[in-house]
C-alpha cells in the first residue's frame, strides 16, 4: 500500500470498474427493474416468481448460500473466459474458483439474514417509512463496516498466504482507506437504484430478487476486490 494516498487515487478502481462494467450495470439493473414492474402488473411474472420463491423458501438458508455461490463465481468466470484476457484454466484458478465459491455461499447466508434482521426492525411494505431506514443501514451500516471490510479480507487472505495472523496484523485504517473505499463507489453506483425496490418487495422475494441483481455486481466485485492479486504474485 502507499504511504501518500488521496482520495482521487483511492477511487481510482471504482471508477474503473465502473467506466469498465456500466453497460452490465446498467443491463442488470433495468432486468431487475424491469422484474419489478412486471411482478406487480403480469400475472403470469408473479405467479413465476412467487414459484421460485417457494421454492428458495423450502430451501432456507442453505439454498440461499448455494444460489448465491452459484451467481457470484458461474457469471464471472464466464465472462472472464470468453471475453477476458485470461482465458485459461489452471489448478491456481480452479482451487481460487473454489474459494470463491465458499466465499459467496457465505456471503448470501449472511445477506439472507439481514434482509431477515431488517424485516424485524422496520417491517415490511413499499412505503418511504420502511424502504428509507432499510437502505440507510444497508449504505451507511452493513456495506463499509461488515460486508465490504469481510470482503477485503477474503481477498487479502488470499493475497498473504492463508494467514489469519498476517490478515488480522494488516488491518487497520490504512487497508480500509485503500482496500475498502475503491469498492464503495461502484457499491453505490449498482446497488442504490436497486435497493430502492428490492425493499418495496415482500421478504419472501428479496433475495431471489438480490440473485438476479447479484449477478452484476460480481463481475465489478471480483474485479476490484482482486485488484492488487496481480501485483502481490509478481513480487
Amino acid at each position: 500500500m502507499s504511504s501518500s494516498w488521496t482520495l482521487r487515487e483511492a477511487a481510482r478502481p471504482g471508477i474503473l470498474a465502473v467506466r469498465k462494467f456500466y453497460r452490465a450495470f446498467f443491463f442488470f439493473q433495468a432486468v431487475a427493474i424491469g422484474l419489478y414492474f412486471a411482478y406487480y402488473h403480469f400475472p403470469s411474472v408473479q405467479h413465476a416468481i412467487d414459484a421460485f420463491a417457494a421454492w428458495k423458501a423450502s430451501g432456507g438458508l442453505l439454498l440461499s448460500a448455494l444460489l448465491t455461490a452459484l451467481a457470484g463465481t458461474i457469471l464471472p468466470e464466464s465472462v472472464r473466459t470468453l471475453v477476458g484476457p485470461d482465458r485459461t484454466w489452471s489448478r491456481a484458478r480452479f482451487r481460487q474458483l473454489g474459494w470463491n465459491f465458499v466465499f459467496f455461499g457465505f456471503n448470501g447466508l449472511l445477506v439472507d439474514l439481514f434482509y431477515i434482521l431488517q424485516a424485524f426492525l422496520f417491517g415490511v411494505g413499499n412505503s418511504w417509512s420502511v424502504i428509507l431506514p432499510k437502505m440507510a443501514l444497508d449504505f451507511f451500516g452493513f456495506i463499509p463496516w461488515v460486508a465490504l471490510p469481510m470482503s477485503v479480507s477474503y481477498f487479502l487472505w488470499l493475497e498473504l498466504g492463508w494467514s489469519p495472523a498476517r490478515i488480522l496484523r494488516a488491518w487497520g485504517w490504512p487497508l480500509y482507506r485503500d482496500r475498502v473505499v475503491p469498492l464503495l463507489i461502484p457499491d453505490f453506483f449498482y446497488w442504490g437504484p436497486i435497493l430502492v425496490f428490492l425493499y418495496g418487495l415482500p421478504l419472501t422475494l428479496q433475495v431471489p430478487f438480490f440473485l438476479l441483481a447479484f449477478s452484476g455486481w460480481s463481475l465489478a466485485f471480483v474485479f476490484i476486490g482482486s485488484h492488487g492479486l496481480d501485483k502481490t504474485a509478481d513480487k
